[in-house]
């Protein structure tokens, strides 16, 4: 009786399996674990935050180490150009000096750059040569944009969604902003800001060949280093080199994604080779059936939750599944017949490439031979 018992335990446990994430090897570690792909780089940055020289609350070398501890990539103090802290109006860059001298040895570039606010439209201005002139104070939007951009500077429009300034919550597209978008003035924009996403601000970037960003806009202390189930919203660049040029060369060229909370947003080109390279796939056949066996390893920060649109049933699952991060999820494939090879077709839920629509994603599935 006793060894009856074990056998149908043991078919049960065989059996539950096949839909069950089997192992979990989260470390517990605040430091991103985001996969280069195919011909770039994929790194992590956050281009808006503000320290004591501005309306920040901390000193710019503490930016520093919180963005080492977090595994970022590049950080940029873009403290308000037009109110800097009394003592210190004759130097604008003082933030920038302070973090890079900060950095100094450490692997993080450090991107020179300013918040140019001075009227209620908020905008990034990065790779700035001259925080000091004038020009960038000036109470009209277009002639600081226009400033900043002979400076060789890349202009981004800052939180568009921005309840404080527009109550229903969608950023007007005035005359002039459309004007310094045609002329290609504003060069970026922010759709995600803290944890807020804003499907308008997404629309206008693709309609108008904008590069989407994605920021903190920090001004306290970072306490995700002691939260490693959190993250700061952070922008990926995928560039050819880690450098100052080669994030401004990725910049211009529109190469970034945004990682907000659960969701990864950006285009097909780029979100398609991030799950690819996050999910490697292990598969063999039960002896004796045709059920394939298939392990999906997830090596990244993301949890990918997909919906199979294929034409092969699974056993013992549903459709939806959820491919946690750090961790194998198993599944069952009833394929009818032994094959080498077949294709998982996903819809994945949290990796989304346009306001209300989502990445599609066919997973290569090749049968591992017998030894």
């Amino acid at each position: 009786m006793k060894s009856l018992f074990t056998i149908i335990l043991l078919i049960f446990v065989s059996i539950y399996s096949f839909a069950q994430t089997v192992t979990d090897k989260r470390n517990n570690s605040p430091k991103f674990e985001i996969p280069d792909i195919p011909g770039y780089y994929t790194m992590k940055c956050d281009f808006h935050m503000h320290t004591i020289f501005s309306d920040g609350k901390v000193w710019p070398d503490i930016r520093v180490h919180e963005a080492l501890a977090e595994g970022l990539d590049a950080i940029s103090i873009t403290d308000h150009v037009e109110h800097h802290r009394k003592g210190v109006e004759d130097n604008h860059v003082i933030g920038y000096e302070i973090a890079k001298k900060a950095a100094e040895g450490k692997d993080l570039v450090v991107v020179p750059g300013g918040e140019i606010s001075a009227s209620k439209d908020h905008y990034n201005a990065l790779f700035l040569t001259n925080q000091d002139e004038p020009v960038l104070r000036d109470k009209i939007p277009a002639v600081r944009i226009t400033g900043a951009n002979k400076q060789g500077g890349f202009v981004f429009w800052n939180h568009p969604g921005w309840t404080s300034k527009y109550k229903d919550g969608n950023a007007p597209q005035t005359e002039e902003f459309v004007s310094l978008l045609k002329n290609g003035q504003v060069k970026g924009i922010e759709i995600c800001n803290g944890d807020g996403y804003w499907e308008g601000a997404h629309r206008m970037a693709l309609e108008n060949n904008l590069t989407i960003i994605g920021t903190s806009d920090i001004h306290g202390i970072s306490y995700y280093p002691f939260q490693p189930d959190k993250h700061r919203t952070i922008t990926l660049v995928f560039a050819k080199e880690k450098s100052l040029e080669g994030i401004k060369e990725a910049l211009l060229n529109h190469r970034t994604a945004i990682y907000r909370g659960k969701d990864i947003i950006g285009s097909e080109e780029f979100l398609k080779p991030l799950f690819l390279e996050s999910v490697k796939v292990e598969a063999d056949y039960r002896r004796g059936t045709s059920v394939a066996y298939v392990q999906l390893i997830n090596s990244s920060d993301f949890d990918f939750y997909c919906d199979y649109s294929g034409d092969f049933s699974f056993y013992n699952a549903v459709s939806l599944v959820t491919i946690p991060a750090h961790s194998t999820t198993v599944i069952g494939v009833k394929t009818l017949e032994q094959i080498e090879s077949f294709p998982l077709e996903f819809t994945v839920h949290n990796a989304i490439t346009a306001p209300d629509k989502k990445l599609r994603v066919e997973v290569p599935v090749e049968i591992k031979k017998a030894d």
